[in-house]
């Protein structure tokens, strides 16, 4: 089993080794390294066969050189391999289905200043059979405190909890738990809402883990939950993952995507594991 990193040796990239050593060295897992050579576009022609086979051949050397030092230095297992795909995308995909990855990370764009969602990775967080953590500096994840839940009411609640609670014992994380209030005057709302926390709080504390809920009153500015999120994050100043499902109740996964997770994905400083749920509710990670 392998932490899966897409390395094209961009610094987003470097980042996203430099988060799944973290994660190795706790999860007991190798990390795989994959650099995926396009087959398709203007350029690609202008080459021969020979002049090809020396690019690959030099960077075959650099990505393992790359798997060399970090592995010695870190003293995690770390393999590399090079492939041609004609869609960088389904390449890293297949590689995930086919060889036992648990978790891909992956190095968000940079783009005049600005953080933004590059297309593969934008489709990686779309198909993923796995979970997908983005990041768009180096961040340490050996240890994690803290693990944010936010929550709705959508009927993926109970899976994201599942998740949360497993996370927590990987790590010995604690759970925080916020949930938005658009609606204080909607008694109905604020009830359900309230009952499902508690429900919640009961059930992750029943499985051992620490866990603190919060319900936020939105404001007028506050348009969606992500800039709520965002802030609660900067003023606790300990949380370091934020786990967020990519998928709405509607089934839409592009649509999510398009909106809401993306803007938390582009714009949290914080690593981001994403996950689409699965139809039956249960987890199906072979790590656990």
């Amino acid at each position: 089993m392998n932490i899966l990193v897409p390395i094209d040796f961009r610094e987003q990239s470097l980042n996203a080794l430099n988060i799944a050593i973290g994660l190795a060295k706790t999860l007991k897992l190798k990390i795989s390294l994959l650099y995926v050579h396009q087959d398709k576009g203007a350029l690609t022609s202008l080459f021969s066969s020979e002049q090809t086979a020396l690019f690959d051949e030099a960077v075959l050397e650099k990505l393992q050189d790359l798997a060399k030092i970090n592995a010695e230095k870190n003293n995690v297992v770390i393999d590399s391999k090079l492939v041609h795909h004609n869609s960088v995308h389904t390449a890293i995909l297949d590689y995930a289905d086919k060889n036992s990855t648990e978790i891909i990370v992956m190095g968000r764009g940079q783009k005049d200043n600005d953080v933004v969602i590059g297309a593969n990775t934008l489709r990686i967080l779309r198909s993923s059979n796995v979970p997908v953590i983005t990041v768009d500096q180096n961040y340490d994840l050996s240890k994690i405190r803290n693990i944010l839940l936010p929550l709705d009411l959508s009927k993926e609640t109970r899976q994201k909890v599942n998740w949360a609670i497993t996370l927590a014992k990987l790590f010995d994380a604690d759970i925080k738990v916020i949930s938005a209030l658009w609606s204080p005057n909607n008694e109905n709302i604020v009830n359900q809402l309230n009952a499902q926390l508690i429900q919640v709080d009961n059930f992750i504390k029943k499985e051992g883990v620490t866990c603190t809920v919060d319900v936020i009153n939105s404001t007028d500015d506050a348009k969606t939950f992500v800039p709520i999120i965002l802030k609660y994050v900067e003023s606790e100043g300990d949380i370091d993952l934020i786990l967020i499902m990519t998928q709405q109740e509607t089934g839409f996964i592009e649509f999510f995507i398009g909106t809401h997770a993306s803007e938390l994905i582009r714009k949290s400083t914080t690593p981001v594991m994403s996950i689409i749920p699965h139809e039956t509710g249960q987890i199906n990670w072979g790590l656990f």
